[in-house]
């Protein structure tokens, strides 16, 4: 009697011991999982563009012309959304300061300083953006001029690469102007 107590007592205790999970092939864990990988940016860039030019006037008189002096402070981020192919989902986040100063020039005489100050531009801004199939875009931003009273404006392009951004075009439009006849002022 006590050897089949014995073996019962045995059984029992394999058939628990058989039971229970195997911690052999459970994933250790030693770091806190974060989940929320899309919030972290994969890269991420800074630098300062320099705006510096003569740009057209748009008014309808020949031969005159501002220059632009300033700069546009940038910084951007690239996140990968979807990073299984073929295509990986990427998209930017870019912050930019700009701050800039519109001289008119006189094309008859030697530049002064007396030159006038035309207007200014000082403004901050951010656009969110996917990058497209060839991990570009184009960001177009219209800057008001401030201290002008005929609207004029500074219109923008800037071309944006996952990891560059550089200044593609700039001139200078009025309101209701042809965008067509604005667009051979390019920078």
């Amino acid at each position: 009697m006590k050897t089949l107590i014995l073996t019962l007592v045995t059984l029992s205790l394999a058939f628990l011991t058989g039971c229970q999970e195997n911690s052999i092939t459970d994933p250790v864990v030693k770091d806190i999982v974060i989940k929320d990988q899309a919030s972290e940016p994969d890269k991420y860039f800074q630098g300062t563009i320099s705006l510096d030019g003569l740009l057209a006037d748009p008014h309808p008189v020949m031969n005159t012309f501002y220059r632009i002096t300033g700069q546009v402070e940038y910084s951007f981020s690239v996140y990968i959304a979807d990073p299984i192919p073929p295509v990986p989902q990427r998209y930017i986040s870019v912050h930019c300061n700009t701050n800039a100063d519109l001289v008119y020039v006189c094309t008859v005489c030697s530049p002064s300083v007396e030159d006038q100050l035309a207007g200014f531009i000082a403004e901050a801004w951010e656009e969110y953006r996917p990058l497209g199939e060839n991990n570009t875009t184009t960001i177009d931003k219209t800057f008001s001029i401030q201290g002008r009273e005929d609207g004029m404006v500074l219109k923008t392009r800037f071309l944006v690469t996952e990891d560059k951004i550089e200044l593609n075009a700039m001139w200078l439009a009025l309101p209701g102007a042809n965008p067509i006849a604005t667009d051979i002022n390019h920078y």
